[in-house]
Parts: structure tokens; sequence; C-alpha cells
């Protein structure tokens, strides 16, 4: 029995189906691509306009910057060109290097918001990425990122597949990474298309080899640096006519009784004031405070304003800011009676020791990790309920401080004022602002002094207190503090920079000195009977003047300590 043969017309009609069939798919396909496409573009859109209306920066000077860290500061160039030439040529990488509140976030956000301002579809999309805030910023730098934007995972894939960034990423310090982004994050590599990534870090922060954090590796050659695609930019300090326009963009924002010339004059009369000054934010903390600093006060010449002067100033101001407004407002029951009960113990007080709880807290249970994370359900038996509960006390304190909040992460709104208040929670040899901060302090604050000379003694009985005693006999000395003929016998300090120290006649027995730097320090006749001694950098071979043999061949035993 043979088949039927079908009818030529009927075999048209499958084929017109079948055509009609795919068609239909393809342009359902093409369809859905439209509409994804247009739903990217629309969450693009409204990232755009997010970005821009939170941009605030009511005074803003364009830096300037050198090419290297070790390049002269007479080939000057702005750092917004150098930039500009980074967008247009074929480099990858971009490191912007510059000291503590140098003013490199403030570029930053400057530098997304001009983007933003000129992006049109197509072009790249600028990401400001806050690396301290990310979980994995070494593996999903763009994806986690666009997460916190409420982009779909589908359409974190399609962007990455298809479309250009310009990552700008701010905080490489604070988050404490070591890992090179280019290369744990495959940028350029398959499956990603061209993207530009900016990093800004301390100075303070990297080695003598820290290119090969950032330089990209080159394409198919195992371990090889593409210093091709790599530049570099260092902020330098504010010159004087900067400060001038600063100061002449800064005046008018509010109603104020001084006049430009008033704050140029006491900017220029003020001893070493212009120095201090050279960096955006400590020039807008001493323009808020400045006039608080000098009332009452004659004799500019002989004045001298530190830093410490302006931050307690300007912290109290703050403070005092906040009060009023609270005073003003109509409190609901809970918050008045918290409120009045500040009032009555010292609102400006509780408010610093809130602060300086929480910096304390941040760099003894996160390390100095700026961002914390709070959520209740999550959090709310964790040492982060003293700060972010919803306790009305808590609460009223929290609002007052100088504290910011995005969603469900706090952060002081400047590193520098967390560095105000750590001592014991870890080692701040590392941290050479810091502790050159805190010396001022020592120097104008007898019973900061006093505190670190109690921390000094309180290490010779408690092993808890090794490294705050460490940290406080590094300031003290870095403060110009003498321990000539002192009784230190016993004390705690390992890893402690004591270089410069004055120790003449200092009776240090017993004393744990377990790699403390004395270089250049002054240890004639000090007795170091049975100090622990492993590590010591001398610098040099030091000179002793045998005062007890024990004293000697504790010096010659210890056996690991380095000469220069």
């Amino acid at each position: 029995m043979t088949a039927e043969r079908e009818h030529p017309t009927a075999i048209g009609e499958q084929v017109v189906m079948a055509w009609r069939v795919e068609n239909a798919t393809t342009v359902h396909s093409d369809l859905t691509q439209d509409q994804d496409n247009q739903n990217i573009e629309a969450t693009i859109h409204t990232l755009k306009m997010q970005r821009l209306s939170e941009y605030e920066q009511p005074v803003y000077i364009s830096p300037m910057s050198k090419a290297s860290l070790q390049a002269p500061d007479d080939t000057l160039f702005p750092l917004m060109d150098k930039v500009k030439e980074f967008l247009a040529n074929d480099c990858q990488v971009m490191l912007i290097l510059g000291d503590s509140r140098a003013g490199k976030s403030t570029f930053n956000r400057r530098l997304e918001y001009v983007l933003w301002k000129f992006y049109s579809t197509g072009e790249r999309i600028p990401l400001f990425i806050n690396l301290p805030a990310l979980d994995r910023p070494e593996k999903e730098l763009i994806a986690e990122q666009l997460r916190t934007h409420r982009f779909s995972d589908t359409q974190i894939q399609e962007l990455e597949q298809h479309r250009h960034f310009v990552l700008i990423c701010d905080g490489y310090d604070e988050s404490q990474l070591t890992s090179n982004l280019h290369t744990t994050n495959a940028l350029n590599r398959s499956g990603q298309r061209d993207t530009k990534l900016l990093i800004t870090c301390r100075s303070q922060y990297l080695g003598p080899d820290y290119r090969i954090r950032f330089v990209p590796e080159a394409i198919g050659k195992y371990n090889r640096a593409a210093d091709d695609l790599f530049m570099e930019a260092v902020i330098t300090p504010f010159s004087k006519e900067q400060i001038e326009v600063y100061v002449e963009r800064y005046v008018p924002l509010e109603p104020r009784t001084w006049v430009k010339k008033d704050y140029m004059d006491k900017l220029k009369v003020i001893r070493n004031l212009m120095d201090l000054v050279r960096n955006p934010f400590m020039l807008t903390l001493c323009l808020e405070a400045l006039p608080n600093v000098v009332e009452g006060k004659s004799g500019f010449l002989k004045l001298r304003v530190t830093r410490i002067q302006l931050y307690d100033t300007f912290v109290q101001h703050w403070l005092g800011v906040n009060k009023r407004r609270l005073q003003k407002h109509k409190l609901g029951g809970g918050k008045l009676s918290a409120f009045e009960e500040l009032l009555d113990d010292g609102f400006e007080s509780n408010g610093i020791r809130f602060q300086q709880d929480l910096a304390a807290a941040i760099f003894r249970e996160q390390e100095g990790r700026p961002i914390v994370n709070y959520t209740q359900m999550r959090d709310g038996d964790s040492w982060k309920a003293s700060f972010f509960s919803s306790d009305a006390i808590i609460s009223i304190l929290r609002g007052a401080s100088l504290l910011s909040r995005i969603g469900n992460q706090h952060r002081f709104v400047h590193r520098s004022i967390l560095e105000r208040y750590p001592l014991s929670q870890r080692d701040l040899i590392v941290e050479p602002s810091i502790i050159q901060f805190l010396a001022e302090r020592v120097q104008m604050d007898s019973r900061f002094r006093q505190q670190l000379l109690d921390l000094i003694e309180q290490s010779k009985t408690d092993n808890d207190a090794a490294c705050a005693a460490a940290n406080s006999l590094t300031i003290l000395i870095k403060a110009g503090v003498s321990f000539v003929g002192s009784d230190l016998r016993g004390i705690q300090v390992p890893g402690a920079d004591l270089s410069g120290g004055q120790f003449e006649s200092a009776q240090l027995q017993g004393a744990d000195l377990t790699r403390v730097n004395l270089t250049r320090s002054w240890i004639r006749k000090a007795d170091l009977s049975e100090a622990r001694m492993e590590g010591v950098q001398f610098g040099e071979l030091p000179y002793l003047e045998e005062v007890e043999k024990a004293a000697l061949t504790a010096l010659c035993d210890c056996g690991t300590a380095r000469q220069g």
C-alpha cells in the first residue's frame, strides 16, 4: 500500500504557516528585545536623574595634579584635563592619588556629575562606586554596584556584555583592598565591552611597589604588566590663588558677618594657617570654624590655629546647630523627654561622646572599615544597636552627629572625622596622618596627654592595654614629649615607633620593646635589663654606656635587633 501524496496546495499552506510561526517568533523576539532595551534605558535614565539630583557641591575648585609622587611640583596640570585625556585614549586604568582630605572623593563626584550631565544613549555609563560599601568588589564590581541601583540580573548581563562603562572607584584604601581590581574582575576580557577604570587612593596607604595593584595585565602574556594601558595622577595642595577663589565663592552662600577680606586677612596673618588649609576639606572646616576660633582674641601674628582647634570648634558648632533645630521642632512624647534629658546632661558633650564611642567601635569591631550596615532584624542584638537602634536618645544623637546614611549604610561624613577618635582599637603606626593629628592634640590638651601616659602605665599590669600603650607612646614621641629619666619599667609597647625619642637614663627594665623602632632615639644610660627586644630597629649600631652588665647583656643577647 503506497502512501498518498499530499496536495501541492496543502504543502504550500504548511510552508506559509511555518514561515508565519517562525516570523511571528522572530518578531516577538525582536519586540521582547526592544522592550528589554527600553526598560534598560528607562532604568539608566532614572539612575541619571537620581545621581544628578543628589549632587551637592556649593563650592568647587578644580584640583591641580602632577604625573607621579616623584614628579616636581612645578609640572602641574588640571586633573580634569588629564581624566578627559584618559577617557579619550586607549588606556584602561587611571590611578588618582592624594593625601588624606586632598579632595579625591569630591573630584570623583564632580566627574560623575559632569559625565551624567552630558550622557546620551549608547555612550559610556558612569558608575560611581564607593568601594567600602561593596561586599565583593574584587569579583563583582559592576554587577554589585548595578544591583544597588535596582537593575535586574538580566539587565546587568545585557549591560556587561553590550555597553561601555566608566567605573569611578572611590576609597580603595578605606576598603582595605590589596587586589588588582582590573585583573580580578577580568575587565576588557571576553564577554565584556570596553571599560574604563578610575581608582582613587590615599598616598599614605601605598608602599613602593603599589603599581602592581593597579596596572592591567597584558592579554595573552601571563603575569606581564601592560604599562601602556595605565595612567597616574597625584592631586596637589591648593595654591594661594585657589584658596582665594574658594573663599570668594564661599562667602555669598549664606548671610555672614565676615566678608572675603576678613577671611583672607586671618588666613594670611595667623601663623601656618594658610599651609594648614591647602585641601578643600580643611579649608571648608576652617571657614566654618574660624570666626569662633578667633573670637575675642588679638595679636593674630602670635596666634596659632591647629587642626584640632578647627575640628573641635566645627563639631561643637554642628551639634549646637542641631540642638537649636530640635528645640524649634515639635517632638513627640518619647523624643521630647529624651531630648530634655540630653539637655540637662549637656547636649554637646553627649554628642561628642556618642561619636567618640562609635568611632572606637568601628575600629574595634570592623578594623576601621568606615561603613556600618545596620538592620533591626539582623543586627538588633549586636554592638551596632548601641548606635543605630530606634531608641529615642540614640536616634537624637545619631541625627545630630556628623553621620550620613544611604539606605541601611551609615558612615561619618568624612573619614577624617572618624580618624579623630581611635586610640586603643587598632595599630595606628601604619596611619601616619592619624598619629600626627593626635600628636597635635597632645600639644594643646594636657588632659589628653595624661590619658596617654595613663594608658602606658596601665600596660605594666594589663596585657590588653599593649596596643593602646604602643599607640600612646608613639603619639607622645611625635608630639615631642621627653622621657628622660622616666620610670617605664615593665611597659608593653610592642611595635611602637619611638624614632627620635628622648630616653636618656630611662628605666626600661623588663619592658616589652618587641619590634620597636628606636632609630635616632637617645637612649644613653637607659636601663634595658631583661627587656624584650626581638626585632628592635636601631637604624645604626647603638651607643650605650654600660651602667649595668645585665643591661648590656640584655641588649646584646636579643640577637634579632636589626641594623639599618
